[in-house]
């Protein structure tokens, strides 16, 4: 069964179990003379001040979401109903269905009274040791940097040829059947928007730990922890309003967001004790 079918099925028995917040607005970045400068996250706010973040850089979709006759029509509606967006075929869908996910996903953490532990640096997260072959979807130049310091062999499966290389124990390859030989894998959460998670996994199933992480993984782990990933790191809006503001100007806004890693293994109790803690 695919991630969007897996996860729409999720959102509906949340709908169906309680009254998640209409939607207030729908935040896409506008077009700039240097793309560079433009965004490359979304987000969609409930009326309560929810928000659902997303990625926008992905198959056309930031240059179809700037036209807001898609967008406009949205506003006062369910999430519910916008969430089933994910499982259509444009990219554009995809990335606003995602939003609207994320956004019921924090609804259920928030009502429940579920804190997510807080997260420390992505690569401390991943237990790796001597021997370990570490493996990354998507070239994070920083976490690369990291484990090489670490003297461990990284393999980076990326869509980008300008990033192929193969040197200092760094194989960079278009091919994910490369992660196969990799027990500790991380990758960015683009993996739900374009919803390659399951074309991903048939790869990983023999990974000791898998670590999806991104601003845009904000939704409930359950079907990713059914498929075998073992970490799921994302990131609340606790300021709504401070940021859209700094978001609306481009300036950095991590300093209103919290971020979390949940764990298959240890502290996640399942979306179904969540919803049993709501009134």
């Amino acid at each position: 069964m695919s991630i969007a079918i897996d996860y729409l099925r999720l959102i509906e028995t949340i709908g169906k179990r309680l009254t998640v917040p209409s939607v207030q607005s729908i935040h896409i970045a506008a077009p700039q003379e240097n793309p560079e400068k433009t965004s490359n996250y979304g987000a969609l706010v409930l009326s309560d001040g929810t928000v659902g973040l997303t990625y926008t850089d992905l198959n056309g979709a930031l240059s179809a979401l700037q036209d807001r006759a898609k967008t406009d029509p949205l506003i006062q509606a369910s999430p519910v109903q916008i969430a089933e967006l994910y499982a259509g075929q444009s990219g554009w869908q995809r990335s606003l269905g995602m939003a609207a996910i994320n956004a019921i996903s924090q609804v259920v953490f928030k009502r429940s009274g579920y804190i997510p532990p807080i997260a420390d640096k992505t690569i401390s997260h991943l237990t790796l040791e001597d021997g370990d072959h570490v493996g990354m979807v998507g070239f994070f130049p920083p976490l690369v940097e990291q484990v090489r310091a670490l003297g461990l062999p990284l393999t980076v499966v990326e869509l980008d040829e300008r990033w192929l290389q193969s040197a200092d124990g760094v194989d960079v390859t278009l091919d994910p059947a490369h992660l196969r030989h990799c027990n500790k894998i991380v990758c960015t959460g683009t993996v739900l928007i374009n919803q390659t998670i399951d074309t991903l996994m048939q790869h990983c199933g023999h990974a000791e730990q898998m670590f999806i992480v991104g601003p845009t993984t904000g939704c409930l782990p359950d079907p990713l922890f059914d498929r075998g990933v073992t970490l799921l790191g994302g990131c609340s809006v606790v300021d709504s309003e401070r940021f859209i503001e700094l978001w609306s100007h481009q300036e950095k806004w991590r300093g209103t967001t919290r971020r979390y890693v949940l764990s298959k293994e240890k502290d996640y109790p399942g979306y179904q004790s969540l919803l049993a803690k709501i009134v």
